[in-house]
């Protein structure tokens, strides 16, 4: 025989059906305490301004910029300087810089679909982190002679950052050291600011 209704606690005013005592049990735990976006240790945070602008300019997840102002604050070093360096080392930055795809957005959709190589092995996590001296390739089936296809003849159209050589002919971009924050093309204009908040 089922039981009708569950035993009266004494914070109940009425007796419930069994059935809801898993949601009472699940309201124990308010919205927002469990999962959620990961929080920045240590207080270290970023203004909305130059968070907007970030985002927009890398196409980023709040999530993903969280991750990388993690790793930025726990290096030895200036966290803003980290931060750039973080963000402009992923392979769908470079890939943009590059020439090799008109926006981030577009780089991370060539990306994730195998179109590069990195060292002659195969990669397709736009976040990863490009080491100085790594070379990224356009696969051989992948590349196009015309402007309008991947790796075109007219490319790069944009100005090569003195920290990415580019060769056209080749097809491939090689990472020479790491950037700095004042040679990014999309961070000279923003006053970024990492600061205990």
């Amino acid at each position: 025989m089922l039981r009708s209704k569950v035993n009266v606690a004494p914070t109940d005013d009425v007796p419930l059906k069994p059935a809801w005592g898993y949601r009472l049990r699940r309201q124990r735990h308010p919205i927002g305490r469990r999962g959620g976006p990961r929080r920045a240790p240590r207080g270290y945070r970023l203004p909305d301004a130059e968070r907007h602008r970030l985002r927009a300019a890398y196409d980023l997840r709040e999530r993903q910029l969280v991750r990388a102002l993690v790793m930025a604050a726990g290096q030895p070093g200036d966290a803003a300087e980290n931060l750039a360096g973080q963000l402009e080392q992923r392979l769908d930055a470079l890939v943009h810089r590059a020439g090799f795809a008109r926006s981030v957005s577009e780089a991370r959709h060539l990306v994730t679909n195998n179109t590069f190589t990195l060292d002659g092995g195969k990669v397709n996590q736009p976040s990863y982190l490009v080491r100085p001296g790594q070379i990224i390739q356009v696969r051989p089936e992948k590349q196009c002679p015309t402007p309008s296809g991947v790796a075109g003849g007219g490319l790069p159209t944009t100005e090569t950052p003195p920290y990415l050589e580019v060769r056209p002919a080749e097809f491939t971009a090689t990472l020479t050291r790491e950037p700095r924050r004042e040679e990014v093309p999309d961070l000279r204009d923003v006053p970024l600011t990492v600061r205990p908040g």
